[in-house]
């Protein structure tokens, strides 16, 4: 599956949407309307009315970080898909996902998911043997650096919603 700068699934619902670069980095940032029923990775909820997302495109790091923040600017927690490195040019960034995603909890926590729909498309010849190699290392790779308070970069870690701006957005819904 592809990953596209712009595109969130179920465009819809989306309220607003917003995308800057800063340096080397593309930071887009939704803010949800109406959704037919809330969105959840596990069973967290991620997106609901006013849910604010961010999506950091890290070309220095070949790499995707989500943060997902509730309609009160309250971090719900990170996502980093397993990627393949990025393509970015001025039009936007795109790049293909590897199944495997890793969430960091507010507090910390770090998990890997979808293991098994991994080992399945592993099984199913639906990753080549380069990109399952890429999967591998990377989360060998991040989830060391996750340890070590290394990634995500600061940029990311400290991003903060700012309510006053969204505030507007937000009473739409």
């Amino acid at each position: 599956m592809e990953i596209i700068s712009g595109v969130f699934g179920d465009p819809e619902a989306l309220r607003d949407y917003r995308a800057e670069r800063l340096g080397d980095v593309l930071v887009e940032r939704i803010v949800w309307g109406e959704l037919s029923a809330p969105r959840r990775l596990r069973q967290i909820v991620v997106a609901d009315a006013g849910f604010i997302w961010y999506r950091f495109w890290l070309s220095g790091h070949d790499q995707i970080v989500e943060r997902y923040f509730d309609r009160l600017g309250r971090a719900i927690g990170d996502q980093i898909d397993v990627c393949m490195p990025l393509t970015c040019n001025e039009h936007g960034c795109s790049t293909v996902d590897l199944v495997l995603d890793i969430w960091i909890s507010p507090e910390g926590q770090v998990t890997v998911h979808n293991e098994e729909a991994f080992e399945q498309s592993v099984a199913e010849g639906m990753l080549n043997t380069l990109q399952i190699e890429r999967a591998e290392k990377q989360v060998r790779a991040l989830t060391g650096a996750i340890a070590r308070h290394r990634f995500p970069p600061p940029l990311v870690r400290n991003w903060r919603p700012d309510l006053a701006r969204i505030a507007p957005l937000q009473e739409r819904t």
